[in-house]
């Protein structure tokens, strides 16, 4: 079927085969057997998949020596989405297509989790679950938010280690009352598709967990509120009703972000293959590259550099449509 001149066309309900693959071979469709596209997926996410976005893929997938057999759009979690197999996987088009402009996002990874196999997934809480750095907010409603930004943005750049820059910042809070704590736990803000991604994972029995540089304070609520399995958090010290400027036990940093990963693979015996981390700052980047496949969310250069995947203009929902678009795609044999 010839559908390539007209670029701008939205292809849901376009009339594409719904249960094949098929590469784009100018002007027409080719239908082709998923036995000879095993070398990895590529996943586009936007609000209105386009003709355009098929054949913009495909050029830069061809342009590195891949072919991509794709599957008809379909919409999933409020976005449209359209997967594909590739014949081989390119560490280089994995990093092109985390350039790709316009809103839509688009991975090139060599495998996805099954949802509907046990796993587990582990993420960041600031700025990943929640769209906000919760230690900025209070900084701000103790009168010394321009300091505190400061060092947050270089510790989550990689330009500071985190324990140091942790504590430094902890010590400026010194004083503040605990109120604050609380008034900001009432009003934490959900990252749109966190709920979507959390209940799709926990309906396929997959354990679901928050490792956090943050506090315990707001990650509790989540799991609360979510049904979490584990969160893990660092605890402000308070005396008297005001914050010491101090911390209690071990500092959560990156290292034990990747242990926690470990230990619940361990204790529920997962295999790392069936795992997904996802976060967004530098001291994220070792669970995100331990588990079986990593998201880098709305991140620092960095991060979107070396994480295996990366959504830059969606929320968690991305992470939800792509996951599920992966077993859709992978019914067609």
């Amino acid at each position: 079927m010839s559908f390539i001149n007209n670029p701008s066309a939205p292809l849901i309900n376009a009339g594409l085969p719904e249960n094949e693959l098929f590469v784009i071979k100018d002007p027409d469709l080719l239908k082709v057997s998923p036995a000879d596209f095993s070398g990895g997926y590529i996943g586009i996410v936007s609000d209105s998949i386009l003709t355009q976005d098929l054949l913009d893929v495909a050029g830069i997938a061809a342009g590195f020596g891949v072919t991509a057999a794709f599957q008809a759009p379909c919409e999933l979690f409020g976005h449209q989405v359209c997967m594909a197999r590739t014949d081989k996987f390119s560490p280089e088009l994995n990093q092109e297509l985390k350039k790709l402009s316009g809103k839509r996002d688009a991975v090139h990874v060599r495998d996805f989790p099954k949802l509907t196999a046990p796993g587990v997934i582990l993420l960041d809480m600031d700025s990943t679950c929640i769209q906000c750095e919760c230690i900025d907010e209070i900084a701000k409603a103790w009168g010394v938010g321009a300091q505190i930004s400061e060092i947050t943005s270089q510790a989550m750049h990689g330009l500071l280690d985190f324990k140091q820059s942790l504590r430094k910042r902890v010590g400026l809070l010194k004083g503040a009352p605990a109120q604050i704590l609380w008034d900001l736990r009432d009003r934490l803000p959900i990252m749109p598709g966190f709920p979507e991604l959390i209940h799709l994972l926990q309906f396929h029995g997959w354990k679901t967990a928050i490792a956090s540089g943050g506090f315990m304070t707001f990650v509790n609520r989540l799991k609360e509120e979510f049904g979490l399995t584990l969160v893990r958090a660092n605890t402000f010290r308070i005396v008297d009703g005001h914050l010491t400027g101090e911390l209690e036990g071990d500092i959560v940093d990156s290292s034990v972000k990747v242990t926690t990963l470990n230990e619940l693979l361990d204790r529920y015996g997962i295999p790392p293959a069936q795992s997904i981390a996802i976060g967004d700052g530098a001291n994220d980047l070792p669970m995100i590259n331990a588990a079986g496949i990593g998201f880098a969310i709305h991140a620092k250069p960095i991060v979107r550099e070396k994480a295996p995947a990366t959504i830059n203009n969606f929320g968690l929902d991305a992470a939800a449509c792509l996951l599920k678009g992966a077993e859709l795609i992978d019914r067609i044999k």
